[in-house]
C-alpha cells in the first residue's frame, strides 16, 4: 500500500502543479478529479506486478522453492476430494474429454480412490442433455477403474453456477473434505490436483487455495495474443498478489481447491436488495465468497508457483467482450458488498480492484474528452500579459519538462511491468528456449504490445458502454461461451464495430479541426477505433492463427511441449467427434431402447424435480411421439418429455405396442 500511495501522491502532485501554472480553471479541476483514481489504478498495477517480478526472479535465479512447495506435513489426509465441473449448454465431447484426461492422470498417480468427479449440468437445451448423458456412460465404459464419475442435470438453473455448487454442497458435501471447483473449459494435471490437496491437508487454517489457470489451445491471433501475455506477464500478477495479500488472497471461481466445511458455513450468498442489474443474484460470486471465508477467520491463498492448471481463451475479441459484459455487471454489484460489516480490509481492496477494472474505462474516456477540450481551449485562447492593477507583465511559464517527466512516469507504470516479464524470460535459459528463443520472444513481445495498443481503445468504448448500461438498469443475458470460431466476413465485422468506428471518425474530425497537434498523441487511440472492424476480423482469423503457430510467434511452452493431460484430452475429443449422433437418434434410443429408457428415468427420478413443461405440453408431445414416431418431435417437445419419468415409461410401452401392431404382431392396445 505504501508503494501505491507514494506513486499516486507523486503523480497527483506533479499533475496539479502542471495545470495550476496560471491557476486552476473548472476544466483543470475536472481533469484532476478524473486523473487521481486513474493514477492510483496504474500505481497498484505497477506495484503488484513489480513485486511479482521480484518474487519470481528471486526463486527462479536462486533455485529456492517457495515456502508452500517446500513445506511437508505428516498430517493425514482430511477425507475424500470431489472435483466439480459445472456445465451450461457446452459441447459434451469436449467436457468429457477433459474429464477423461483428468481421471486418467489421477489413476496413473495411484490417486483414483481418493477423488470423485462430478459433472454438474445446468444445460437448458434438452439435446445437449442427451449428449451429456451418452458421453457420461461412454466415459464410464472407457475407464471403469478410474476415479468414480457422477453426472446430474438440474431442470432449472436457479442462481446459475452459484446454485449449482450449492446444490452439491447441500446434498453431498458432508461426504467430502475438500472440493476442486472447475469450469467447463478447465483442465488440470494429476500432479497439480494432488499438490493442491497436499497443501490443503497440510494447513487446517486454509479454506481456499487458488491455482492460477494458464491459457492454452488458442487457435486465433486474438487467443494466441492472450496466451502469450498470460504466459509472460500473468505470473507476475499472481505472484505479486500472493506477496501483498498473503492469507487474504482471492478466488477466481475455478481451478481452486476449497474446504467444504468452511464453504458450507460461510458462503451462502444472499440476494442483493433491489432489482437487477445491481441488485438480485450476485453474478461475480468468487470475490465475495473469498471475502466471506476470510471474514470467518479462514485463510485464502494463491498458489502462484503451482503449474499444471489450464483453461482456454475466448477465440475472438467479440467473445471476450460477451464474457466481460457478465463480469462487468458482477463486479459492479460488488459496490453493494464493499462496505459490508466484518470484511477484512484486504478483501475490500480485492472488491474495489474488481470494480475499478471496469470503471477505469469510462474514466479514461472522460479524461481523453477533457484533454481534447483543454487542448482546444489553449489553442483558441489569447495570452494575457498585462492584468488590471498590475504594473508589470505576466509572462507565460512553461511546464513542458515537468509534463514530459509525468508522461514518462505514466508510461513507465504502464509498460515497465511488461518489460519485467520479458526480462525474466530472456535471462532464464529454459524459459527463453521454451518460447522459441531470443528472436521469436522479442518479436512476440512487440506483436503483443502493438495488438494490445490497438484493441485498448475498443475495449475502453465497450467497457464504458457496459458500465453506463448497468448503471441505467440494463441487465445481462446469460449465454454459453463460444469455444470455436470460423473465419468471418468484413461485412459482419463492420456491423459489430460500426459504433466504435463512428466514434473514432468523430474524434478524428474534432482533433483535425480543433487541435491538430493532439492528433500525434492520440494516433494509437484513433487508429484502434477507426480500424476496429479490420482489427476484429484479423484477430478472429483461424488461418492467420495457424500461420503464427507454424512460425512460432506468440508461442508459449505448451505449444512446443503439450502437457500429457492436454494431449490425452485432445485424443479423447477427436474420438468423441467421430461418434457424434443426431439428437433425433438419441431421443429415439431413449424412448425405444429398454436399457437407455430405464437409465434416463433413474436420472430424472433422482433429481426429485417436477418437469418445466406444462401437463398439456407433455400430453401433446407424447401423442405426437406415439403417432408420428419419436424422431418427429422438435427440440422443445423432446426436452419436455425427457424431464418426465412417467411419460417416458408410458411412451416406451406405447411406442413398442404401436410398432408391434403395425407389424401385425398383436392387436391394438
Amino acid at each position: 500500500m505504501a508503494c501505491i500511495l507514494a506513486l499516486t501522491a507523486v503523480a497527483a502532485e506533479s499533475f496539479i502543479r502542471i495545470l495550476s501554472v496560471d491557476g486552476l480553471s473548472p476544466l483543470d479541476i475536472a481533469l484532476t478529479v478524473v486523473f487521481l483514481p486513474l493514477a492510483a489504478w496504474l500505481a497498484q498495477s505497477f506495484c503488484t506486478l513489480t513485486a511479482g517480478a521480484l518474487v519470481i526472479g528471486y526463486h527462479r535465479f536462486t533455485g529456492r522453492p517457495t515456502k508452500d512447495a517446500a513445506h511437508r506435513s505428516e498430517r493425514r489426509n482430511q477425507g475424500r476430494v470431489a472435483i466439480l465441473m459445472p456445465v451450461y449448454n457446452e459441447d459434451s465431447g469436449g467436457v468429457f474429454a477433459r474429464v477423461g484426461a483428468m481421471r486418467d492422470a489421477l489413476a496413473e498417480l495411484g490417486q483414483g480412490d481418493r477423488y470423485d468427479l462430478f459433472v454438474l449440468s445446468d444445460s437448458t437445451d434438452g439435446d445437449k442433455w442427451m449428449a451429456e448423458e451418452v458421453a457420461w456412460h461412454g466415459e464410464l465404459a472407457r475407464a471403469p477403474q478410474g476415479p468414480r464419475l457422477f453426472y446430474r442435470r438440474r431442470f432449472r438453473n436457479t442462481r446459475r453456477k452459484t446454485g449449482n455448487i450449492a446444490w452439491f454442497v447441500e446434498r453431498h458435501g458432508a461426504a467430502y473434505g475438500h472440493m476442486v471447483v472447475l469450469d467447463a473449459d478447465s483442465l488440470m494435471t494429476g500432479e497439480s490436483i494432488q499438490e493442491l490437496t497436499r497443501r490443503m491437508d497440510a494447513n487446517p487454517l486454509v479454506a481456499l487455495i487458488q491455482a492460477p489457470p494458464k491459457l492454452i489451445r488458442g487457435e486465433t491471433p486474438f487467443s494466441r495474443m492472450l496466451q502469450f501475455s498470460g504466459d509472460v506477464y500473468g505470473p507476475l500478477s499472481a505472484a505479486g498478489l500472493a506477496y501483498w495479500a498473503g492469507g487474504e488472497g482471492n478466488y477466481w471461481g475455478h481451478n481452486a481447491i476449497i474446504r467444504v466445511e468452511a464453504f458450507a458455513q460461510c458462503c451462502g450468498l444472499p440476494e442483493l436488495p433491489g432489482r437487477a442489474p445491481l441488485g438480485g443474484e450476485i453474478l461475480s460470486h468468487d470475490f465475495v465468497e473469498a471475502a466471506l471465508l476470510r471474514r470467518a477467520g479462514w485463510r485464502v491463498s494463491v498458489a502462484w508457483d503451482l503449474g499444471g492448471s489450464y483453461e482456454e481463451p475466448p477465440p475472438t475479441l467479440e467473445d471476450f467482450m460477451v464474457r466481460d459484459r457478465r463480469w462487468c455487471q458482477g463486479n459492479m454489484q460488488h459496490g453493494r458488498v464493499l462496505f459490508a460489516r466484518g470484511l477484512h480490509w484486504v478483501s475490500r481492496v480485492h472488491l474495489l480492484i474488481g470494480i475499478m477494472s471496469y470503471v477505469t474505462s469510462p474514466l479514461w474516456l472522460i479524461f481523453l474528452v477533457l484533454s481534447g477540450l483543454q487542448a482546444w481551449t489553449l489553442a483558441h485562447s489569447q495570452a494575457v500579459y498585462f492584468r488590471e492593477g498590475v504594473p508589470w507583465a505576466s509572462w507565460p511559464i512553461s511546464r513542458e519538462q515537468e509534463a514530459a517527466y509525468l508522461l514518462a512516469g505514466t508510461l513507465g507504470m504502464l509498460f515497465l511491468p511488461k518489460l519485467w516479464g520479458l526480462l525474466l524470460c530472456l535471462f532464464h535459459g529454459p524459459s527463453r528456449r521454451a518460447r522459441g528463443g531470443l528472436g521469436r520472444l522479442l518479436v512476440g513481445f512487440l506483436m503483443e504490445n502493438v495488438i494490445s495498443a490497438l484493441i485498448a481503445p475498443i475495449m475502453m468504448i465497450r467497457h464504458s458502454q457496459f458500465v453506463v448500461a448497468i448503471l441505467t438498469g440494463a441487465k445481462v443475458d446469460w449465454k454459453p461461451q463460444r469455444r470455436g470460431v470460423e473465419k468471418g466476413t468484413l461485412a459482419v465485422a463492420i456491423g459489430a464495430y460500426r459504433d466504435v468506428s463512428l466514434i473514432g471518425l468523430a474524434a478524428l474530425v474534432f482533433v483535425l479541426v480543433s487541435a491538430p497537434d493532439l492528433g500525434i498523441w492520440l494516433s494509437p487511440v484513433l487508429a484502434g477505433l477507426i480500424g476496429a472492424p479490420v482489427i476484429g476480423l484479423a484477430l478472429a482469423d483461424p488461418t492467420l492463427g495457424k500461420r503464427l503457430a507454424a512460425s512460432g510467434l506468440l508461442s508459449i511452452p505448451e505449444d512446443r511441449t503439450p502437457p500429457a493431460v492436454a494431449s490425452r484430452m485432445e485424443a479423447l475429443d477427436r474420438a468423441a467427434r467421430e461418434r457424434v449422433v443426431s439428437p433425433e437418434t438419441l431421443f429415439s434410443n431413449i424412448i425405444l431402447d429398454p436399457e437407455s429408457n430405464a437409465r434416463h428415468r433413474r436420472l430424472v427420478e433422482a433429481t426429485g424435480e417436477l418437469p418445466t413443461a406444462t401437463p398439456e405440453t407433455l400430453e401433446r408431445a407424447a401423442a405426437l411421439a406415439v403417432h408420428l414416431g419419436p424422431a418427429a418431435l422438435d427440440r422443445e417437445e423432446r426436452k419436455a418429455l425427457l424431464e418426465s419419468a412417467p411419460h417416458l415409461d408410458r411412451l416406451h410401452v406405447a411406442c413398442w405396442a404401436r410398432r408391434l401392431e403395425e407389424k401385425g404382431g398383436i392387436s391394438a392396445v
